[in-house]
């Protein structure tokens, strides 16, 4: 055998091996899921009235949502803050027009903390939402979300 077909020999066995012993596993880490859950319990607790799903995803002892708002007599743009525990009292009723969301990305640290981007539909506004949540008690609770919103025209 020449050198460069054993070398190809050695490193198709090389990676048989390797690839025979590896076990399969989550690429992304055993929270994904959970955080990925908590933030769709926000988007369907809103979209559909229920304050019970809205309770799950919310910290409502530590939570704020921040949002631009501009006065209306000066123009000036302020940033508005709400405790969660408000914001989730705006949903009381399901909403008669179709939302969709999509997760657009999901980053956890120390499966502690997580950073989930939401793209949010309806049929008049457009929403990208920042859910800042926390993993306390076993559960992941949004603590923040900020968030901007475009009117359709």
């Amino acid at each position: 055998m020449n050198k460069i077909t054993l070398l190809s020999v050695a490193v198709a066995a090389f990676t048989f091996l390797f690839t025979a012993t590896s076990s399969a596993g989550s690429v992304t880490g055993k929270e994904y899921q959970a955080v990925i859950d908590t933030a769709y319990n926000y988007f369907n607790g809103a979209a559909n009235g229920d304050q019970k799903l809205l309770l799950e995803a919310f910290d409502l002892e530590f939570g704020h949502v921040k949002m631009i708002s501009v006065n209306k007599e000066t123009g000036k743009e302020t940033i508005r803050t709400v405790p969660l525990k408000e914001f989730a009292g705006y949903f009381k009723k399901a909403t008669k027009d179709t939302w969709s969301a999509n997760i657009l990305s999901v980053d956890i640290v120390d499966d502690k903390m997580a950073m989930v981007k939401l793209d949010f539909d309806t049929p008049k506004t457009h929403y990208i939402d920042y859910l800042v949540m926390y993993k306390r008690e076993n559960g992941w609770r949004i603590i923040n979300k900020t968030f901007v919103a475009k009117k359709k025209q």
